[in-house]
């Protein structure tokens, strides 16, 4: 990781050195794939400012802070920074526990509509496939009964939005639905 610091109208000395250094590994260790820490420290009359830019692999962090201290002032600097990293972090976790829900919408609507599966094998039955295409925005399981009685099909494959599954609503006897949620291990 690369530091860079300077200072306008102020002189850094090795207490600032230092606590700068203290500062860049607290951020360190919330985020590790830093690459880059440039701090710019100013002073005028009585206010103190500091300037933060972390700079990492596809993303960037800045924070300005300005208070009465240089220390209080790099103190909330590095806090903003932080709060932007967990705020990030959560995002990017957010994105890859949706990742299952768009790779299985992308396998129930492929764009390539295959009409006839025949296997290779001599006593095996021919398969004719016949694809809908269903919407991929969840459903409540009320949601995907309304759904259901709305269409003149026996059955409704749907993407459950509690559960982000695929699951399988049919008509029984009577107005009657049966409901199937797979269970994944």
């Amino acid at each position: 990781m690369k530091i860079t610091y300077s200072g306008h109208n102020l002189k850094i000395t090795d207490d600032i050195h230092a606590y700068i250094l203290k500062r860049a590994d607290k951020i360190e260790t919330r985020f590790g794939d830093m690459l880059e820490l440039n701090v710019v420290l100013k002073s005028e009359k009585n206010r103190f400012d500091a300037e933060m830019i972390v700079t990492a692999p596809r993303v960037s962090f800045y924070a300005k802070s300005e208070t009465h201290e240089i220390l209080s002032a790099l103190d909330t600097v590095t806090d903003k920074i932080i709060s932007q990293v967990r705020r990030y972090k959560d995002r990017v976790k957010d994105h890859r526990h949706n990742a299952p829900h768009r790779e299985v919408v992308a396998q129930l609507n492929p764009d390539d509509v295959e009409t006839a599966i025949e296997p290779d094998g001599t006593d095996a039955p021919v398969i004719v496939a016949t694809q809908e295409k269903f919407a991929a925005k969840p459903l409540t399981v009320a949601e995907a009964a309304t759904e259901l009685q709305a269409s003149n099909t026996a059955f409704l494959l749907f993407l459950n939005a509690e559960t982000r599954q695929v699951n399988l609503l049919y008509e029984m006897e009577q107005g009657t639905y049966g409901w199937v949620e797979p269970l994944f291990a």
